[in-house]
This record gives C-alpha cells, sequence and structure tokens, in this order.
C-alpha cells in the first residue's frame, strides 16, 4: 500500500476578508519551473486526465497543482485520444492510475458545437445534435460507473458555454440551450450518485475563474486546447480538492456577545440579545443557521465568552434560538483570558488546535488566542453582509466533506458521554470498564463505499501507528488486494454508541499479519478497545505474529504509549512484533462483549 505525506492545509490562517487560496492560479513558467523541479522524484502519483480536446496547457498545471498539494511526490498524467471523450473513458479504466480527472466540454458530446468542425448547426441539425448528446451523456454515465469502481473521480463539468447554438438574441436562452443544460444537469445529478465520482461546483470555479476570462478561441483553432492558462490553472486547482480534498476542521468554538447574537448579554439583559430580521439582526440570525448545519453535519461547537456563567445558560435556554443551546458542548463562561477557555475546551475535545475554528468579532481576542494557539484558524466576525457570506463560505469550505456518516450524527453526544466516563471513574479501572457493559462489533468486510474508514485514517494523528495519510486511490487499491485485510471496530456502552472508532489495514504473509495502518478515534481512548482489537486480529486468522510498521510521530503518545505497554519488541527491519503467545499470557481477560465478527464470504469459507 503507497503513502501520501500529510501537508500543509492549503488555506491560510486569516480574519477577515475575501476566502481566497493564493496558489490558485499559476503562470506556465510557474507550472514548469514546479514540474522540473520534481522530475526526479521516485514517489510518484499516476493520474489519468480524461478530456476530449488536447491537454497541453492543463495537463501541466495539474501536475505543478498536485506538487503543491504534495510536495514530496511528482506526477505521471496519462493522457487518452483527442476528440474521443469516450474511449478515453475505456482506456481509464485499463490503467494502474491512482485517480482520474473527467474534464468535459460541450464539443465531447457533439463536435458541432465546438469551434473546429465544419458541419454546422443550423436549424435543421440542433434536433439531431440534442440526441446525440442525449446518447453520448448515456453512455459516458456508464463508463463513469465502470472507472470509479476502480478509482476516485473529478468530473469537471463544461466550464465553457455555448457560443453558437440557438435561435435568438444572445440575452435570451432558447429552447434548445436550455435542452441542452437540462440534459447536462440530469447527467451530472445521476453521476454525483456514483460512488467514488465528486463534481466540481460551477459557481466555486467562477470565483477564481470568471467566465468570460476562460476561452481561447485562437489555442483553440491552432492546437484544440480551448482555455486560457488562467483558466486552466484554476481548473487544475479544483481538479486537485477533488480528488485529495484537506482534511475537514472538527470543532467550531465561537463567542457570544455581538457574535452568536446581537448585544451584550450581561448589560441588556436576556430577553434583549437578538438575531432577527424584525431587530435587524438577521446576520446573527444566518450565523447561528450555520452552526445548527455545521453540528447535524458533525462539527463539534462549543462556547468561550467572557460573562458569567448562569446568564449565558439562562440566555442559552431561549427557545427562539436558531441553534439549540443543548448543541453547543462545552460552554466556557468566565471573566479569564479566552485562551484559557479554549484550553479547556480543547481538553475535553481531547483534538489538537490545528483541528479548530475560533470565531470572535473582537480583533484583539482573536489576536490573543491566535498567540496561545498559532495553529488555530481565527475568523472575525463582521456585521457587514458582504464580510459575513465570506465567512459563512470560508466555514463551509474548512468543515466540507463528501458524505456525512453515522458515524458524524453521534460525535457531539460521544463526547458528552466520554466526559461522563471521565468523571464516574472507578479507583478499580478494570471493574469500572465492565461496568460499562461495552460492546465490540468487528467488521472485515472490504467495501469501497464505507468512507468512514478511509476519513478516520486521514485525519486521526493520536492512536496513529505511523501518520501515513493515504489517498482515496491508494484505498481502494488496498482493497483489491487478495492478500490485504481491513478491520473496522465499533463500539457502544450504556453511555451511548460512539460507532466506527478504529481502522486497521494489513496484509497476511507466512502465517504473519503485517499492519501498515491501525487508527483509533481520541473518543475511545482507555476503554481497552485497542487490547480487543490486537486480540481479535489474532483470532481473525491462523497467524503466529503481528508486526506493527510503528513510526514515532510528534503527536502520536498514546500509541507509541501502547506500544511500549504490551510488550511489543523491535526487529532488525524496524517492526514491532507481537507473537500469539506472548499476547494471551499477558491479556486473557478482556472488559468488553465482542460481537460476532463480520466478514466476508471468502475469508469466512477459509475460517470454516
Amino acid at each position: 500500500m503507497g503513502t501520501a505525506e500529510e501537508t500543509a492545509f492549503p488555506y491560510g490562517r486569516i480574519t477577515e476578508g475575501l476566502f481566497y487560496n493564493r496558489n490558485e492560479t499559476m503562470t506556465l513558467s510557474e507550472a514548469l519551473g514546479l514540474v522540473q523541479q520534481q522530475k526526479d522524484r521516485n514517489r510518484r502519483r499516476k493520474i489519468f486526465l480524461v478530456c476530449g480536446f488536447q491537454p497541453l496547457h492543463l495537463r501541466t498545471l495539474l501536475q505543478a497543482h498536485l506538487i503543491q498539494r504534495s510536495p514530496n511526490e511528482a506526477s505521471d498524467i496519462q493522457t487518452g485520444l483527442y476528440g474521443d471523450l469516450e474511449s478515453t473513458v475505456t482506456m481509464a479504466v485499463a490503467s494502474q492510475a491512482e485517480a482520474a480527472a473527467v474534464v468535459i466540454e460541450w464539443s465531447d458530446l457533439d463536435p458541432r458545437l465546438g469551434l473546429r468542425s465544419s458541419g454546422g448547426w443550423s436549424l435543421s441539425v440542433q434536433a439531431d445534435i440534442l440526441h446525440n448528446c442525449q446518447e453520448r451523456l448515456a453512455r459516458l454515465l456508464g463508463g463513469l460507473e465502470a472507472l470509479a469502481a476502480k478509482m476516485p473521480v473529478a468530473l469537471v463539468p463544461p466550464t465553457l458555454p455555448i457560443t453558437l447554438l440557438g435561435h435568438t438574441a444572445g440575452w435570451q436562452f432558447s429552447l434548445n440551450e436550455l435542452e441542452l443544460q437540462k440534459q447536462m444537469a440530469t447527467f451530472l445529478t445521476e453521476a454525483a450518485r456514483i460512488n467514488g465520482v465528486s463534481v466540481l461546483n460551477s459557481s466555486s470555479l467562477a470565483r477564481v475563474s470568471p467566465e468570460p476570462s476562460r476561452f481561447d478561441p485562437l489555442m483553440e483553432l491552432r492546437t484544440g486546447f480551448p482555455y486560457t492558462i488562467a483558466h486552466a490553472s484554476a481548473v487544475a486547482s479544483r481538479v486537485v480538492k477533488l480528488l485529495f480534498p484537506p482534511n475537514p476542521l472538527k470543532g467550531l468554538i465561537t463567542d457570544l456577545d455581538e457574535t452568536l447574537w446581537s448585544g451584550i448579554v450581561g448589560e441588556v439583559g436576556v430577553p434583549a440579545v437578538s438575531w432577527s430580521l424584525a431587530e435587524h439582526a438577521q446576520i446573527h440570525g444566518l450565523y447561528q443557521q450555520m452552526l445548527l448545519h455545521l453540528s447535524e453535519m458533525g462539527v463539534l461547537i462549543a462556547v468561550a465568552s467572557k460573562n458569567e456563567l448562569t446568564v449565558v445558560e439562562a440566555a442559552l435556554q431561549r427557545e427562539d434560538m436558531l441553534v439549540p443551546g443543548k448543541l453547543l458542548f462545552p460552554v466556557c463562561a468566565n471573566w479569564g483570558p479566552k485562551s484559557g477557555s479554549i484550553a479547556e475546551i480543547l481538553r475535553i475535545w481531547n483534538i489538537g488546535a490545528d483541528s479548530v475554528v475560533f470565531v470572535d468579532d473582537s480583533a484583539m481576542e482573536l489576536e490573543e488566542v491566535r498567540t496561545a494557539f498559532p495553529a488555530m484558524t481565527c475568523l472575525q466576525f463582521s456585521k457587514q453582509p458582504a464580510r459575513m457570506l465570506e465567512m459563512l463560505q470560508q466555514l463551509r469550505d474548512l468543515f466540507g466533506k463528501p458524505a456525512v456518516n453515522r458515524e458524524d450524527a453521534l460525535r457531539q453526544a460521544s463526547i458528552r458521554a466520554n466526559a461522563s466516563v471521565w468523571a464516574a471513574g472507578d479507583s478499580n479501572r478494570g471493574e469500572f470498564l465492565r461496568s460499562l457493559q461495552g460492546r465490540l462489533t468487528f467488521d472485515c468486510r472490504k467495501d469501497p463505499s464505507k468512507k468512514r474508514l478511509l476519513e478516520l485514517i486521514n485525519k486521526t494523528n493520536q492512536f496513529n501507528l505511523n501518520g501515513v495519510r493515504l489517498s482515496e486511490g491508494q484505498w481502494m487499491q488496498h482493497l483489491a488486494d487478495p492478500a490485504s485485510i481491513v478491520v473496522s471496530v465499533s463500539y457502544e456502552d450504556k453511555f451511548g454508541a460512539l460507532g466506527v472508532i478504529g481502522v486497521v489495514a494489513a496484509k497476511v504473509a507466512d502465517r504473519r499479519l503485517n499492519v501498515s495502518t491501525w487508527v483509533m478515534s481520541c473518543r475511545a481512548f482507555s476503554r481497552q478497545i485497542d487490547l480487543h482489537t490486537l486480540d481479535h486480529l489474532f483470532r481473525i486468522r491462523e497467524i503466529d505474529d503481528v508486526a506493527l510498521a510503528f513510526r514515532s510521530t510528534e503527536r502520536n503518545s498514546p500509541m507509541r504509549e501502547f506500544i511500549h505497554s504490551v510488550g511489543l519488541t523491535a526487529n532488525q527491519q524496524g517492526e514491532w512484533c507481537l507473537s500469539r503467545e506472548t499476547f494471551l499470557r499477558g491479556h486473557h481477560e478482556l472488559p468488553h462483549e465482542v460481537a460476532a465478527p463480520r466478514i466476508e464470504p471468502v475469508e469466512a469459507a477459509l475460517e470454516a
């Protein structure tokens, strides 16, 4: 299984102004320089660029943006046949690429919609053009399904206008133009339903590449490449975000006065703070709606406020709050520095500052927090509508994820439950753990649609075997390997369900299990789930040893402590090994109930 270095989050740590990645657009000379610097790298990503036009500068710019995303890797970009998008999709399916970018333009559906065809677009042939486009879109959808079964796919819908079709004046849509748009919208909707396909948001692209600056008709006629350099760079940048997205952040800490609501609650009183349009405070209402939306996505929301706690608690109990107060946890209200409250919130959440956004209307408070937590993203709340909408878009980008899993809905409840676990701690730890009535489920099915597993691998830091991050393509290749195994770990107890909280990826060779990936959510710490997982690994197959590819990182001290506590020893190859005999001799009584494992049919046959 390949590796991918964890890279810095591509967005800047900003407090106000347009949320804009300064690396979004790149000149051709800048791109060529980056590609040249990385040409001798041994670690290379294989990407298939599927397009019907000549790839030319788009290929170079895609390589450059991939290097920006993963500076320690170079990229090999494979392309297909000019003017034949469907056959190029078929070539991509048969390739060994890690990921694919499918870039469609209208001329791919019918050459008469481009400048290089002499077939014409007169009224007499427009019905035939519509019919031809519909048939090609249907075949293309089937090709995308086959491609996405092997690798992640970034799908870019047409970014150039339908230049010449239509009998109306340019400011009025013709019926046939709208029919084409309808066909494309239906196609994109069905494509987005395919597991593994990510569709580019055209509105997002328009923020960095306005429509009038996209098309280069001279290059189109001379070379078959239709884009300006700036537009090609913007498309390439967004493709990289689709294929290798940054990990979504985990939590948001918000101020209250003049942020969550208008007014200072300690001065005007609980009934007088407002967030409604009628009281000219709709900006705060929009912010509350965003917090509710983020909470439903599984984002942790907490409060850090300079206030009396009793007053804050009364205000958060107001029934007209658009984000119910019960969704905010923990609530830290005191007169100390905000950084102190935030430190306490991070302790309770058990996550790092680099996974959190802090929102406050005060530039001074933001600076105090940023000084204490340089890795935290600090955003300044503004009552100016334009800036407020920019910040809401920032929050969408920072926390957005391709899919919302069951575990996302459980996250806040599990954080509260975890706090209850520690509050109810017992001096006899073993007896206390048994009293939790915990139940573990180990699932060994290799299902590419279970996005939670890769998400957990790529965002977990503390109980992480080696800090290696995997792309979706690398994960799919591991799942397709007959020698590989995957184990997901789910947990629930009397405090509630935590969902999937652990993942192990390994390969079996000569009665040894070589574990390359093992992560566990911080929400499940100190419940001996790690010991249960090792016990399960020894039982699922006839193996004598487990070898862990452990590597110490700045943040995985809990994994390091566990490695030493169970008696693993390092061999000359740097693997940390544990025999079945040693483990079972030291850990034969474990506290939780284990459900019957869910395994692949072929594995069930082997077990029998």
